[in-house]
């Protein structure tokens, strides 16, 4: 069972999901989708943002998430981050129904790991209405292997 995240995990995942919520919102109402994106945590506290650049203009998500892991897997290894998000858009189940959600996976050194959901819709004249945040427990993987 994964760990319940530490006051210092707690304060690392709002410095985290402050970060990447605000940035995918806006890539929404701009273009509509976003490649899966993440941000890092230093030793030292601070913020920075990830992506990856493959020269493909159109990769596949699994495949930039994938990156993004190894890339954070890589930073825990040398001991550089604490603490990991990871930030994809999908879908997910609510009320019976499938429905449009920002993904954020987070992760911290002190072994806690969770997913962050942000249900949307897109009006009729192309705004968009954010949900409440949903968070449950996850598995880690980028300090599972540090």
């Amino acid at each position: 069972m994964p760990a319940q995240p530490s006051p210092e995990a707690q304060d690392d995942y709002s410095s985290l999901l402050n970060a990447l919520i605000p940035f995918a919102e806006e890539m929404l109402k701009k273009n509509g989708e976003f490649f899966p994106f993440g941000a890092a945590v230093s030793t030292a506290g601070e913020v920075s943002a990830h992506a990856i650049d493959d020269d493909d203009e159109m990769p596949e998500s699994e495949e930039v998430i994938a990156s993004l892991v190894q890339e954070f897997q890589t930073e825990a290894r040398a001991g550089k981050i604490r603490a990991t998000g990871i930030c994809y858009d999908g879908r997910i189940v609510q009320e019976g129904k499938k429905v449009d959600a920002v993904i954020i996976g987070l992760e911290h050194v002190t072994g806690s790991g969770s997913k962050t959901y942000v249900p949307y819709t897109k009006g009729l004249f192309g705004g968009y209405r954010f949900g409440e945040m949903i968070i449950t427990f996850d598995e880690q993987k980028i300090f599972a292997t540090a």
